[in-house]
């Protein structure tokens, strides 16, 4: 069950982090002033980030422990990943400062880019095989 579901979520993150984008790029280059669905969009994309990584641990730990956490690219992708994690919290720390609404949409939009970038790198590191592929349980 929780290689389906970490399988099926990196696809409802990937949904919205493509509408997050394309909202942020909206906001900036229409200079809205900054709206609460920005910070939820924020906050939703990296809740989402939050439960990939929850349920790749479990995975790593169902099966790193009977391998006997001999498997070299599952350490690098979860400390990739462990990254990932860290920078798509950093927008909680923008919450309650003082800043121009441009910057907000531009701090955003980066944040977003520069994490799925980081994705791209950690996932990159596993098998061919197992790359962005459908779980669909036999």
């Amino acid at each position: 069950i929780f290689q389906l579901l970490h399988s099926w979520t990196r696809w409802i993150f990937l949904v919205v982090a493509v509408v997050a984008i394309a909202y942020f790029v909206l906001g900036l280059a229409q200079r809205k002033p900054w709206v609460r669905q920005g910070q939820s969009l924020l906050s939703v994309f990296s809740g989402l980030v939050g439960l990939q990584w929850v349920l790749g641990l479990v995975l790593f730990l169902l099966y790193q422990v009977p391998s006997g956490f001999d498997i070299r690219h599952q350490w690098e992708h979860l400390a990739a990943m462990t990254v990932v994690l860290g920078v798509a919290h950093v927008h909680y720390a923008w919450r309650r400062r003082e800043m121009a609404d441009a910057r907000r949409w531009r701090n955003g939009l980066l944040l977003m880019l520069g994490v799925l970038v980081l994705i791209v790198v950690g996932i990159s590191v596993l098998p061919a095989a197992i790359q962005w592929r459908f779980y669909i349980p036999a």
